[in-house]
């Protein structure tokens, strides 16, 4: 699919919809993105917004450095004084006065004036066109905005531009359609479904030579997994606990994409307390803490609940003969 991309943009400076294209498709190496844009040159100077996503699809030192080399050659070009060049002005040459027409002629009608000049014809103007409605939305990690973005493009006259193919591309986002002509006001709507990562998603809309973009919030989403810890592992299923300890179990929530969401009403039950017992609970809204006493040798459960999610662990107490630390520490 970047085959016509990259032969595409054979000498052309490159704008930031295609660098994300790039990044994306993992097509080349980062010696030869770098060497691209070394050759090409941007067509933009990039925001620290603009850093910041693209670091996240795998921009790296190297291409950074080959857009600062476009930067200084660019400010060197301007900073060159114009060259002046010698004007010869040529002798002025006297010539007689032409004759007198005869009278036939001069009695002939004059010839008719040259048409008018042409009107020249409105362009796209970047400043002009922009996203008309939609931006700075907020929702879910991977859901589906309410609204629709809706982008408008105009020309030098301000004047709307039906027919003109508009092309979207997403960071932390999926845009449907992500190409589509704009409709007889001028106008072209996509819906967006949110990325998987909690933070900020961006919406880039290219049409010819000029992008505009737009900013979008992504939250987490609604708990879907409880994540138990102790020490520095996580624990599922099965782990032991050292007779005569006390242990502390860390407890967060996760959306269905592993971002962090709010911890509520943490609770902790064992299933036979003879075993071990939960001395403490406690949480804030980023997570929680169970603490644990075994009390004799065995093996029982214990459900942690919190966010209507209940995560059930096997927990054995070993004799205190038993050789080995087998405390979850």
């Amino acid at each position: 699919m970047l085959l016509p991309l990259l032969l595409a943009l054979q000498g052309a400076p490159l704008r930031k919809s295609d660098l994300v294209r790039l990044l994306s498709g993992a097509m080349m190496s980062s010696s030869e993105l770098a060497q691209l844009v070394s050759r090409n040159c941007l067509t933009f100077s990039p925001t620290e917004r603009d850093k910041s996503d693209l670091r996240l699809l795998g921009a790296d030192s190297a291409m950074w450095i080959a857009v600062n080399a476009c930067a200084r050659r660019a400010a060197a070009k301007r900073a060159e004084p114009p060259r002046r060049v010698a004007r010869v002005t040529p002798a002025r040459v006297l010539r007689p006065a032409p004759p007198a027409p005869p009278a036939a002629l001069a009695s002939r009608p004059a010839a008719p004036a040259p048409p008018p000049a042409a009107v020249p014809v409105p362009v796209r103007a970047s400043e002009r066109s922009a996203f008309v409605s939609g931006g700075g939305q907020r929702g879910p990690a991977g859901s589906l905005l309410p609204r629709p973005l809706v982008f408008e493009a105009r020309d030098s006259t301000g004047a709307t531009l039906p027919g003109e193919q508009v092309t979207f591309t997403g960071i932390n986002a999926r845009i449907q359609p992500p190409t589509a002509s704009t409709d007889a006001s001028g106008q072209v709507r996509a819906g967006i479904t949110l990325g998987e990562r909690a933070g900020s998603a961006t919406v880039i809309a290219s049409v010819g030579v000029i992008e505009k973009q737009v900013a979008l919030n992504v939250a987490a989403g609604p708990a879907a997994q409880l994540v138990v810890a102790c020490g520095q592992s996580s624990l599922s299923g099965h782990f032991a606990i050292r007779p005569d300890s006390e242990i502390a179990l860390r407890v967060s929530a996760q959306d269905a994409f592993a971002n962090a969401t709010p911890l509520l009403r943490l609770r902790a039950a064992v299933a036979d307390a003879r075993i071990f017992r939960v001395l403490q609970i406690g949480q804030d809204s980023a997570s929680g803490t169970v603490r644990l006493k075994p009390d004799q040798p065995g093996t029982t459960s214990l459900a942690v609940i919190a966010n209507g999610i209940r995560q059930y662990l096997t927990v054995t107490v070993p004799p205190r003969e038993a050789p080995g630390n087998v405390d979850c520490r």
